[in-house]
C-alpha cells in the first residue's frame, strides 16, 4: 500500500538521490522507515551490487538521516520495552537489525576498495569515514547487547581492534569526520575510546536507561581523551590491540604486545566533581521532590567512577564468596511466588525433594501405568504444581554463596523475565524452605546461560492477607478502638531475615507497587492467626513491588505522642 517493499533502482546512486528518496518515505511511521531502509541496505551489500564512492558519500547521508530513527526506536524500547517480552524483542531486533545492515555495507564498501589498489586513491577521501562509522556502529552493537547484559565474544573484539589498527597505519585515527549526528564531528579515535568505555563502565548492574544515559555522557567525556604508547602513570588502562578482550587495568607484570594506555584520570575527575554536586544538592534540600532522582543519580555516579577509577581497590566483603554446587528450583515475580504459596498453602503436600521411588513403585507404573502409592502420588503433583509456577529452562546452578547473598547460573530461557530489581524465590533441592532474592547483577555468558548476582532479603517467606482497616460511622469496638473491616484485600509475601544463627528474625512484608499506601490499617492474616498492622519504614521500591517493614498500630500511636512531648 505505501511501497514500503519495493526498491527504487536510483534510490542510493549518490547524495542527491538519497535525499529525494528519503522525502518520500513517511517520517512518522519508525518501523515502516526501518523496513524501507533495510531493503536498501540489503540491496546494497548483495555481490552483483554497483558500490562507488558516490554511493558511498550516498549511504554515509541515509546513516545521518536515519540517526533519528535510531533515537525513536531506542526512546519507544526504555519506555514500553519491559511492558512484555514481545515488545522488547520487537523494538532491540529492529535496533540491531538497523546497526547490522550499516555493518554489512561498510564492509562490502570496504572490501569494495580493498580489492582494487589501482583505484585507492579515488576512495582515499572517504576512507577515514568509512572506518569511523564501522566502529560507530559497533559501539551501538555494544550498546544494544547491554540492554540485554550481553557481552560481546571475541570475534568482535578482533573486528574492532582491526579496524583501529587499519587506521593508526594510515595515520588518519585522528582526522576529524562527520559524525553520524548531522553537523558534528567526530575522530576514529573518539568513536574508539567509547566503544571501549561503554564496555568497561558496564559491571552488570546497569539498567537500560542507564546504559543509554552513560552512552550519551561518553561522547562528551572522551573529548579530552588520548591513547598513547607509553604510560602516563604507573596506574592506568592498557588494550592489547593483539588481544580480545577490552580495556583493562595495569597490573605489576610486564606488558606485551600491540599495547595503548589510556589515562581515565580526567574521566574520573569529572565524575568524582558530579558526586560532590550531587550529595551538596541532597544536603541542601533533603525533603524536596527531587531528591529520590538525584539519590539515584548519585548512585549511578558511584558505580561509573569505580569502574573508570584506575586505582581502584575493592574493599573486603562483609561476607566472603564460598564456592558452592548444587541446583536450586527458582520462581521468578512477585506475582508467581505468591500465587505458588497461596497454592501450596491450600494443598499442604511434602516436598517434592525429600522422596524416593522404589522398584514395587517402578513396577507398579509399568502395570497400571500410575503409582498408587499415595507417598508418590502427592510428590507427583507437588512437582507438577511448581512447574506451573517455576521459571523456564528448569533449574539454576549455585556457583558461590555468602552472607548476604549468592551466584548462579540461570538458563536463558529464563532472561525474558529476569531484570534488575527481579524478585526471585530459590530453594535448594535437598531443603524445604524458600528464600527470597533481589537480582543486582546480570551477565549474559552465552547464548545458552546467564550469570546472576542476587542479594538475600529473607531466608523464610509466607503468604500473608492484608485487609484493609477504616473508621467505622458505627462504632464496632475492638481493642479500644473503633473500626470496620472492608472488603479490599491485598496480597503480601510475609518476609523473616535471620543474619547469623541466634539472632532475633526481622520481620517485613513485600507487597505490589499500587497497593503499598503509608499509614493505612490493615488486619494482617497469616498462619491462621491475625492482628493489626500498618505499613512502616520503606526500605525499598521498585517499579512493580515494595518492600517495607509493619508495625502495630498501638506502637506508632504511642510513638507519635512520645514526639510530640
Amino acid at each position: 500500500m505505501f511501497g514500503f517493499g519495493k526498491t527504487s533502482k536510483d534510490a542510493l546512486t549518490d547524495t542527491k538521490s538519497a535525499e529525494r528518496w528519503l522525502a518520500s518515505l513517511p517520517a512518522n511511521d519508525l518501523l515502516g522507515l526501518h523496513a524501507a531502509v533495510l531493503v536498501e541496505l540489503g540491496a546494497l551489500t548483495e555481490g552483483s551490487a554497483r558500490r562507488t564512492p558516490a554511493r558511498l558519500a550516498a549511504l554515509f547521508h541515509v546513516d545521518g538521516s536515519c540517526d533519528q530513527l535510531r533515537r525513536g526506536l531506542i526512546a519507544q524500547y526504555l519506555e514500553h520495552g519491559s511492558r512484555s517480552a514481545r515488545v522488547e524483542n520487537q523494538l532491540w531486533q529492529a535496533l540491531f537489525d538497523l546497526t547490522q545492515g550499516f555493518l554489512l555495507c561498510y564492509q562490502a564498501f570496504a572490501k569494495e576498495a580493498s580489492h582494487y589498489p589501482a583505484a585507492h586513491s579515488k576512495w582515499r577521501p572517504q576512507m577515514a569515514t568509512l572506518v569511523a562509522r564501522q566502529i560507530t556502529h559497533l559501539g551501538i552493537d555494544a550498546k544494544i547487547r547491554l540492554y540485554r547484559y550481553e557481552q560481546w565474544i571475541p570475534g568482535r573484539w578482533a573486528e574492532l581492534y582491526s579496524l583501529f589498527g587499519m587506521a593508526c597505519s594510515e595515520q588518519i585515527e585522528r582526522k576529524p569526520v562527520a559524525a553520524m549526528t548531522p553537523g558534528s564531528f567526530t575522530t576514529i579515535e573518539q568513536e574508539f575510546l567509547q566503544t571501549l568505555l561503554i564496555q568497561l563502565v558496564n559491571s552488570g548492574n546497569l539498567s537500560p536507561r542507564h546504559v543509554e544515559w552513560a552512552a550519551e555522557q561518553l561522547a562528551h567525556w572522551c573529548v579530552p581523551l588520548r591513547l598513547s604508547l607509553e604510560p602516563p602513570s604507573a596506574m592506568t588502562f592498557y588494550v592489547d590491540l593483539a588481544s580480545r578482550a577490552g580495556l583493562r587495568r595495569r597490573g605489576p607484570q610486564p606488558l606485551e604486545g600491540h599495547v595503548l594506555f589510556l589515562d581515565t584520570r580526567p574521566l574520573h575527575a569529572v565524575m568524582l566533581q558530579n558526586i560532590v554536586m550531587l550529595e551538596q544538592r541532597v544536603r541542601e534540600d533533603p525533603l524536596s521532590e527531587r531528591t529520590s532522582r538525584l539519590a539515584d543519580q548519585l548512585v549511578l555516579f558511584n558505580k561509573l567512577a569505580t569502574q573508570v577509577d584506575p586505582e581502584f581497590r575493592p574493599m573486603k566483603r562483609r561476607g566472603e564468596r564460598t564456592s558452592a554446587s548444587g541446583s536450586v528450583d527458582a520462581i521468578v515475580g512477585l506475582a508467581k511466588i505468591a500465587g505458588f504459596l497461596r497454592d501450596a498453602e491450600t494443598h499442604s503436600t511434602g516436598h517434592a525433594g525429600t522422596q524416593t521411588h522404589t522398584f514395587d513403585d517402578s513396577l507398579e507404573i509399568a502395570t497400571f501405568g500410575r503409582v498408587r502409592n499415595e507417598n508418590a502420588r502427592i510428590v507427583d503433583v507437588a512437582r507438577q504444581r511448581l512447574a506451573s509456577f517455576a521459571s523456564p529452562g528448569g533449574a539454576w546452578e549455585i556457583r558461590d554463596v555468602s552472607q548476604t547473598g549468592l551466584r548462579i547460573i540461570a538458563p536463558m530461557t529464563a532472561m525474558s523475565r529476569v531484570t534488575l530489581g527481579t524478585l526471585v524465590a530459590l530453594r535448594e533441592h535437598t531443603k524445604t524452605t524458600w528464600t527470597l532474592g533481589v537480582v543486582r547483577r546480570m551477565k549474559r555468558q552465552t547464548a545458552e546461560r546467564a550469570d546472576i548476582g542476587m542479594q538475600i532479603i529473607a531466608n523464610d517467606i509466607a503468604i500473608a492477607d492484608l485487609e484493609e482497616q477504616k473508621r467505622a460511622e458505627v462504632d464496632y469496638i475492638t481493642d479500644g478502638l473503633a473500626t470496620t473491616v472492608s472488603n479490599r484485600r491485598i496480597e503480601a509475601l510475609s518476609l523473616s531475615l535471620k543474619k547469623q544463627d541466634g539472632e532475633a528474625a526481622v520481620r517485613t512484608v513485600v507487597v505490589a507497587a499500587s497497593d503499598y499506601k503509608p499509614g493505612k490499617r490493615y488486619l494482617m492474616t497469616i498462619d491462621g492467626g491475625s492482628h493489626r498492622v500498618v505499613f512502616g519504614r520503606l526500605l525499598e521500591q521498585s517499579s512493580d513491588w515494595v518492600w517495607a517493614t509493619v508495625d502495630t498500630p498501638d506502637s506508632v500511636t504511642a510513638g507519635s505522642r512520645t514526639a510530640s512531648k
